[in-house]
């Protein structure tokens, strides 16, 4: 049995190589051991080489090293080789089999044990008063055959006694196994770094980075004077330019279009960047289908000009890092600000292709306002899409980039599918009345011990059990993602395993419940507070409003999630004239996954 990996960290390639003694390549005891697959063909010199200088090649440590060096590097190659695409989506690989999704099951032996040993406790007090109270086994005996004899089973009293013995015996096992199966057998945690490092990220496509998010702007408004008329102006988000913002490990997924495709059935507008946001509950997998074709249909093709899409995990979702939402200002990280401010360090760190894709930050994620494309003045062309909750992110990165010249990235063209904004799809959330709990370093010391002892009662008595009650519920069982994107779907027959894996893959990464929490806890505290704030229905009339920016929002007609069938698409047509809306015909929350060549059909005809 595989025992559970836990947090793993930065395990390295996790085989135990390197410790292979110094028979595995002579001949011992009559006795051949086992030659690494790389130097079988070299056997036969290195047993000769070895019996005739034993002593100085055994001292010498160095030769060791390098053959453990060796046979290291030839394990990683097979274990990256060995990683075969799935039939039916190309760029997503398998679960590595050494690590569990859900939980693993208690053996048969084990839990029998567990029943009898907490029968045994329980019958301490009960089983002596149910089936020993008589004096002696022929007194018993006596006792039922006469009320078998006359046909009652068993006194009122014994029944119930009986019954309580099997409840707690049964309640007493229950618990049992579960913290058996919790501390033995529970489902894998790794991080981030550990799956790049063994080359066991979740697609082909997948990179993973460390960043500095960019400082971004958010949108307010200013009550005009006289008229009331309202104007369109900006305030620094929580990471001020002159604060040095947190670095922060990020996956995703990117995809460069390839420089002989013919284009001939594309439109005709081209882009130079495409990036992509995530809804709620998923990650940058869930557009894994049909990235590669977006950026293919829709990238330039233009001389020396290379069309990239990016979709990255936001921060509590995914296979990004989990920041510390209990430090200042720790759960603005959560939010879609942070989320754009992400994004845009990506696109930075993108315009850099010698960069290495895992680990360290990039110079160009340093200053944001450093010029895109090694000195280009042109601005590039920039395709948003948003799904869902990442709609709103969307919005955010479109109005900041329309915004800031000197980032040399223009906002085209902006795609919402299935958008759950406040205000349009959904109703205005009211103004929130317990803040966000932060606490500024510059408060009295009593204001930071409360907040202290609030910190630690929340973990213990809501986090932990919130926590726990998530990993039951989503690595319970193997079907969890299954049936609940049945729900999501318009059409349940269009569900496949891959569809259902890509939604599998980010719970066994370490912290995935803290992740969901944390952001949780962020959509709680963000509300608008103040008369001043925009909401998502005067965000999305700003970008319908931007010069040389098309948006186009696209829904399914069976979309049970976010409902925008009927009255809501009705409004969208008479109170934004500028958003072009296309329906999807019997397709749910998840067009571009359900139906992927539709998707790209429609996105054709509504950008021609």
């Amino acid at each position: 049995m595989v025992p559970n990996i836990g947090h793993a960290g930065g395990g390295g390639s996790g085989a135990v190589v390197g410790h292979t003694p110094a028979s595995a390549f002579v001949t011992t005891g009559g006795r051949h051991k086992a030659l690494p697959p790389l130097l079988r063909r070299r056997s036969s010199t290195a047993t000769v080489f070895l019996a005739s200088s034993a002593s100085s090649s055994l001292a010498d440590d160095s030769f060791y090293r390098g053959a453990r060096d060796q046979s290291s590097q030839y394990k990683q190659q097979q274990r990256k080789r060995l990683r075969i695409a799935r039939p039916d989506e190309p760029n997503l690989f398998d679960i590595p089999p050494n690590l569990h999704p859900t939980y693993q099951t208690v053996p048969i032996l084990l839990r029998a044990g567990i029943i009898v040993a907490s029968a045994l406790l329980v019958g301490r007090s009960g089983i002596s008063q149910i089936f020993l109270a008589s004096s002696s086994l022929r007194t018993l005996l006596s006792q039922l055959s006469q009320t078998l004899l006359s046909r009652r089973w068993f006194s009122l009293g014994v029944l119930r006694k009986s019954l309580s013995f099997l409840l707690r015996t049964a309640l007493l096992s229950t618990i049992s196994n579960l913290a058996i199966q919790e501390a033995v057998y529970p489902p894998s945690r790794v991080t981030t770094k550990y799956l790049a490092e063994r080359g066991e990220l979740p697609s082909s496509l997948s990179r993973y980075a460390v960043v500095r998010p960019t400082a971004v702007s958010v949108p307010t408004i200013e009550s005009g004077v006289g008229d009331g008329a309202v104007s369109l102006s900006t305030a620094s988000s929580w990471n001020e330019e002159d604060v040095a913002l947190p670095t922060i490990g990020v996956h995703s997924i990117q995809y460069t279009k390839r420089t002989t495709t013919n284009n001939k059935d594309s439109i005709d507008q081209k882009y130079d960047r495409i990036f992509l946001h995530h809804g709620f509950g998923a990650s940058s997998l869930s557009w894994l289908p049909v990235l590669p074709s977006l950026v293919e249909r829709l990238g330039t093709n233009a001389k020396g000009r290379s069309a990239v899409g990016v979709a990255h995990d936001a921060p509590g979702f995914g296979f990004t890092d989990r920041p510390n939402a209990d430090v200042e200002e720790g759960l603005e990280q959560y939010g879609a600000v942070n989320n754009v401010g992400i994004a845009l360090a990506l696109l930075q760190k993108e315009s850099q292709p010698s960069e290495s894709n895992f680990g360290g930050e990039s110079a160009g994620n340093k200053n944001s306002e450093e010029k895109d494309g090694g000195g280009d003045e042109k601005a590039k062309s920039l395709a948003i899409f948003g799904h869902s909750m990442g709609s709103k992110a969307a919005l955010l990165m479109a109005l900041h980039c329309a915004s800031q010249p000197n980032l040399l990235l223009k906002p085209n063209l902006v795609v919402l599918v299935a958008p759950a904004l406040e205000g349009v799809a959904l109703p205005s959330r009211p103004s929130s009345k317990w803040g966000s709990g932060q606490v500024s370093p510059k408060s009295s010391w009593i204001r930071r011990a409360a907040r202290r002892v609030w910190i630690a009662w929340r973990k213990v008595f809501l986090d932990y059990p919130f926590r726990y009650g998530l990993r039951r519920l989503v690595n319970g069982t193997k079907d969890f993602w299954r049936k609940g994107l049945t729900l999501a779907w318009g059409d349940p027959q269009r569900l496949s395993d891959s569809d259902a894996l890509r939604f599998q893959w980010p719970s066994i990464g370490d912290g995935w419940e803290e992740g969901l929490i944390n952001f949780t806890r962020s959509r709680l505290f963000s509300s608008p507070s103040d008369s001043a704030s925009m909401d998502d229905g005067q965000l999305l009339r700003e970008v319908a409003n931007l010069k040389d920016t098309k948006v186009v929002i696209v829904y399914g007609s069976k979309d049970a999630v976010v409902r925008i069938e009927g009255p809501v698409a009705e409004t969208l047509r008479v109170d934004y004239p500028n958003v072009k809306l296309v329906r999807m015909e019997g397709l749910g929350h998840d067009p571009f996954e359900e139906d992927v060549d539709g998707f790209l059909t429609v996105l054709d005809e509504a950008l021609q």
